[in-house]
């Protein structure tokens, strides 16, 4: 019985190594998956931050851009004004309508805000500029003719002043939307960075914790078989002990038993050796 206790005791040990080694082999694997989720968020948190920076700094030119028009809006106006009374003078004089040179004008402002801002083949944008140009040319021509009347010629001077500086401004508005589409697509990029990165934190978080849990099982079972092993120490010990002290039971009685043999010799006179008078002393039953 003790030999299949202190087997099975063995057994018992060689479970309990195994679960401590896998606990310590899962910890490890949890800490690495924990590690890489870490970095992955850190990863996250800059390109939200970045993402932001650029959504900021999109809103700043979207300001800019609508002080810009409102500016290019009441320099239109003031144009726009003038125009009216060289169209008036125009009439006076027969000239070329001023509506036609105005349609003109934005037709060329229209195309030229298309090549700012849209992205087109090279051939394609070879002949957006080839019409550009050709309009422009139309333009100079009407102008010239219109220039031909001196009072006529100031107050178109006047209107180009002021559409002049409208043209600055609304040059400046295709410039800022330029940099606000630049800063949407790189806050867009951004945002999608990201998620991306997110599925993969979201994924190191989940294998993360299924070796934590996994972990945790095996130091359950790692600390459910230290017990039964201690449980099979004080069976074996007691068992051990148990055994020591009937074989020193045994051998007293057996002790005595040769005790009483050589006092009965004594009794009936027989002369008994040093051995014998020992024997008598160690069994405490002394010469009676």
């Amino acid at each position: 019985m003790l030999e299949e206790l202190e087997e099975r005791r063995s057994e018992i040990i060689k479970k309990a190594d195994e679960y401590k080694a896998r606990r310590t082999e899962l910890n490890a694997e949890a800490s690495k998956w924990a590690e890489l989720r870490d970095d992955l968020n850190a990863r996250i948190k800059q390109a939200v931050e970045q993402a932001k920076e650029f959504k900021q700094q999109r809103e700043e030119y979207e300001k800019l851009i609508a002080e810009k028009k409102t500016k290019r809006g009441e320099l239109n106006r003031k144009a726009s004004s003038y125009y009216q009374l060289v169209e008036k003078q125009r009439k006076r004089n027969d000239l070329a309508s001023i509506q036609a040179f105005e349609q003109l004008r934005g037709r060329i402002d229209e195309l030229e805000l298309r090549q700012q801002v849209e992205v087109m083949s090279k051939d394609q944008e070879r002949k957006l500029v080839a019409k550009i140009t050709e309009l422009r040319r139309e333009f100079e021509r009407m102008e010239n003719e219109l220039e031909k009347d001196k009072k006529l010629a100031e107050l178109l001077k006047k209107a180009q002043a002021y559409r002049k500086e409208s043209d600055q401004y609304h040059e400046e508005v295709i410039e800022y939307v330029k940099l606000s589409h630049e800063s949407h697509d790189k806050m867009i990029e951004h945002f999608k960075e990201a998620d991306r990165v997110r599925e993969k934190a979201d994924e190191a978080h989940r294998l993360f914790l299924e070796a934590q849990e996994e972990a945790d099982e095996a130091h359950k079972l790692y600390i459910r078989y230290l017990r039964d092993m201690k449980d099979f120490d004080r069976v074996i010990m007691g068992l051990r002990r148990k055994i020591r002290e009937d074989w020193s039971f045994r051998e007293r009685l057996e002790a005595r038993k040769k005790a009483k043999g050589i006092y009965e010799r004594f009794k009936e006179g027989e002369k008994l050796s040093t051995e014998d008078l020992l024997m008598l002393q160690r069994s405490e039953l002394g010469l009676k």
